[in-house]
């Protein structure tokens, strides 16, 4: 499926040679590397969408990959599922999608590029009748304390309670209980410092686990994020 704007294509596709410049993008973005491929078991059971700059060449600016499932049984077998326990969350009546390996060009100039890729989403999100958008969601760097302030403002803000609790099944992970608001902390100003895919679940009514999970294979750190999108009017 492709669609286009002014300025971008937009494919969504599972095609072997696209998928195959997203690995490639994906590398460069998260491995900082030229060489090899950023790939996975994931991969070829997935939607990959792919965002290309008319203005600069047909440059390939965006990718991300969305997994769909027919049910939320079936999300304990899904990428997020290696480093959550999602156990106690899978007999609610959803249709979920995973989107997951979001990264941007971190030279596009475009402060709308996110927000053009997320409408088009949406959009696949109505067509496939889904409600339940759930992922990984990144902070570069193992580093916890590069990261403390946005986790310390998800901690007082967005952390998924009661039925919807989500355990801990990562070895490396850094629990929110454990962090201290110190009194000079002004909490709205530290939501300056989220990832811009983040801030985006949730200003749509998102919610994170009560603790973040460092990633050595991709250098980061990512706390589990869920969106029920029922409610939400696209």
């Amino acid at each position: 499926m492709k669609n286009q704007t002014s300025r971008y294509d937009i494919l969504f596709t599972k095609k072997p040679n696209y998928l195959m410049e997203a690995q490639k993008f994906r590398q460069k973005i998260f491995r900082k590397s030229e060489k090899g491929l950023d790939e996975d078991e994931f991969d070829n059971n997935c939607v990959h969408c792919l965002v290309f700059d008319k203005t600069d060449s047909d440059k390939l600016v965006l990718v991300f990959r969305i997994t769909n499932f027919s049910s939320m049984t079936e999300i304990v077998n899904s990428y997020s599922g290696q480093f959550y326990d999602l156990q106690d969350i899978c007999n609610f009546s959803y249709n979920p999608m995973e989107l997951g390996r979001f990264c941007v060009d971190p030279f596009s100039k475009d402060p709308f590029l996110v927000l053009t890729a997320m409408k088009f989403l949406f959009s696949y999100i109505k067509e496939n009748n889904k409600n339940f958008l759930f992922g990984c969601s990144s902070f570069e760097g193992c580093d916890a304390s590069n990261h403390l302030r946005s986790l310390i403002y998800l901690k007082a803000n967005f952390v998924t309670k009661g039925d919807f609790a989500i355990k801990r099944k990562a070895e490396e992970v850094i629990t929110f209980s454990s962090l201290e608001t110190k009194n000079d902390f002004k909490l709205n100003d530290y939501k300056k410092t989220l990832p811009s895919l983040l801030k985006f679940y949730l200003r749509l009514g998102g919610k994170v686990s009560d603790h973040a999970v460092i990633d050595r294979d991709l250098n980061t750190i990512h706390v589990f994020t869920y969106v029920r999108l029922q409610s939400y009017n696209f």
